[in-house]
């Protein structure tokens, strides 16, 4: 297990050190602001959402996620604005970002064309003091800082409809390395860390009180594996919604979303790893809990708020 938590560690090092960290959620539609300024403002109306995720339930200090996502449309649905706060844990390492969003946009065909931008600070503390090293002297604890604060940038464009939305977007594109000399970070430009995201889903309607949405997200960064995710929903009386999901390096999701009335929805998932790392854990839980203040659609759109 050890050995475990020290490949963990030196993963989530790397990351820190070249770039932001973009925690796994089953919820993207919940959580898309996140990943795509664009979105802000699209619900219609003021939307309030908090997730937690708890990843690799078996390992000790395994990943952690708290994410509160709050937005709303201004100028008679001309303009968006939007706030992320979002703070991912794993073992001694945290990272805590605050992200401002804007969107604008304007009617095209049948749907909506939108523009964002995302502005912020993300915060990285590293807790050394909690690990017992061997070597008091070792230089990796010595020169690395405590905390820093940097800034970060996201771009995106999103496309939307009450039947279908599509987005593509350049989520936190700042990186970050470490100077050798002083321990401190600084900012790089770096192409090759850029991630790129796209999502996309439609609903069709199978009769009065049956529809069934497939949705994809897909990851992509220079010289590193293509992640995607596939989900297919099935919503009664769009009320109900029940799905699997699957992302690629085999893991299969489960989907629950109960709309309690047109105001609030609970979601809840379950990630089952049918790899080799499934034999060490049981998986992982994601909740997600969604307010509008003042529903103004008749119809929920294709991501299922």
């Amino acid at each position: 297990m050890n050995k475990v938590l020290a490949i963990i560690g030196i993963i989530f090092l790397s990351l820190q050190l070249k770039g932001q960290v973009f925690p796994l959620s089953d919820h993207y539609g919940y959580n898309m602001l996140a990943i795509n300024p664009a979105s802000a403002g699209c619900d219609q109306a003021l939307s309030t959402t908090l997730l937690y995720r708890r990843q690799w339930i078996g390992f000790k200090d395994a990943p952690k996620n708290q994410s509160l996502v709050v937005h709303a449309p201004l100028n008679f649905d001309r303009m968006g604005l939007g706030l992320l706060i979002e703070n991912n844990n794993i073992g001694i390492f945290r990272q805590t970002s605050l992200m401002a969003n804007y969107a604008y946009r304007r009617e095209l065909y049948n749907g909506k064309l939108s523009l964002g931008l995302g502005f912020g600070v993300t915060l990285y503390h590293n807790s050394w003091e909690d690990l017992q090293a061997n070597d008091a002297n070792d230089f990796e604890l010595i020169n690395n800082p405590v905390s820093a604060a940097l800034p970060s940038f996201s771009l995106g464009i999103y496309y939307y409809s009450k039947k279908y939305y599509f987005g593509i977007s350049l989520p936190r594109f700042l990186t970050q390395e470490q100077d050798p000399n002083s321990g401190k970070y600084k900012i790089k430009n770096d192409y090759s860390q850029y991630q790129y995201f796209a999502a996309g889903g439609y609903t069709f309607d199978l009769g009065d009180q049956f529809s069934v949405s497939p949705s994809f997200l897909l990851k992509y960064k220079p010289a590193t594996p293509l992640q995607f995710d596939y989900t297919v929903q099935f919503s009664y009386r769009n009320r109900i919604q029940a799905g699997i999901g699957y992302r690629t390096k085999s893991v299969l999701i489960g989907i629950l979303q109960c709309r309690i009335n047109d105001q609030f929805k609970l979601a809840y998932s379950y990630d089952i790893d049918t790899g080799n790392l499934g034999k060490y854990k049981s998986g992982s839980h994601e909740i997600g809990l969604n307010y509008i203040f003042r529903y103004t659609a008749k119809v929920a759109g294709p991501r299922n708020l």
